[in-house]
């Protein structure tokens, strides 16, 4: 086997067994006037609630099925920079195989340096049908270095994922969390790229109109509603971030 021949093996290898992504660093997505981009929610309609205390017998949490349409709330954080955009915007359910393996890819693994070459291939599947040339994906993460970086939250567990709030003893009004990641992804025809992330460990808010109940491990359904608004703010926060990295051309 010559030098060249060998040389080029390597690089193959490399190829297969690495990233399809650009890198860690965001990269500007360039699309044309019409471009389609699919919106894809893999986040489950719930909330976790985190109580810390002084007294560790009482510290708990417990999350709580919701009844908010999270792809709606998705949708409604980016179709109007889309449009405005001259894009399409095309609402999209994830995949079975996605949702299958859902923590495997986005929970026990991070996506934070580039999508794994099954990730990869399983949104251009997801695409293809749709025409479409991009993708942005709302998927769970954890509170853990892998996931968040520098933006780890280090005054809470890291098995925390999803959206939720904190409680404590003193009377301050609950804190939200954000453990989620919402995904560019270009899709050209040698496969998917991610092309940004924004981490949702970073945006918080208060949860001002809180009104502890009788019992604080059973939230009422009709108490945890008045979430959606503020987690529906900060969701459309994080994905104007990600819609910032699209540039359109004519």
């Amino acid at each position: 086997m010559t030098k060249v021949v060998f040389a080029a093996c390597l690089l193959l290898a490399g190829a297969l067994a690495g990233p399809l992504a650009l890198g860690k660093d965001p990269t500007q997505l360039l699309l044309h006037k019409g471009a389609r981009v699919g919106v894809v929610n893999m986040l489950d309609p719930e909330v976790t609630h985190f109580h810390t205390s002084k007294v560790l017998a009482q510290s708990f949490f417990k999350t709580q099925l919701v009844n908010w349409q999270v792809d709606s709330m998705l949708g409604d954080a980016v179709t109007q920079r889309l449009t405005q955009l001259e894009l399409v915007p095309v609402a999209l359910g994830a995949s079975d195989s996605l949702m299958r393996n859902r923590d495997e890819f986005f929970v026990n693994n991070s996506v934070a340096k580039g999508l794994p070459r099954e990730v990869a291939r399983e949104f251009a599947r997801l695409a293809a049908p749709e025409r479409l040339d991009a993708l942005i994906v709302l998927a769970p993460g954890l509170n853990n270095s892998s996931q968040a970086g520098a933006a780890v939250r280090r005054d809470l567990p890291d098995y925390l994922r999803g959206w939720g709030f904190v409680t404590g003893d003193t009377n301050e009004k609950p804190s939200l969390f954000d453990m989620t990641q919402v995904l560019l992804i270009g899709i050209a025809p040698d496969g998917a790229a991610l092309r940004a992330r924004e981490w949702g460990g970073g945006y918080t808010d208060e949860w001002a109109d809180y009104v502890p109940p009788d019992n604080p491990k059973k939230i009422p359904l009709e108490l945890l509603d008045r979430l959606q608004p503020p987690f529906g703010r900060l969701l459309a926060r994080q994905a104007n971030r990600v819609v910032d990295w699209i540039t359109v051309v004519p």
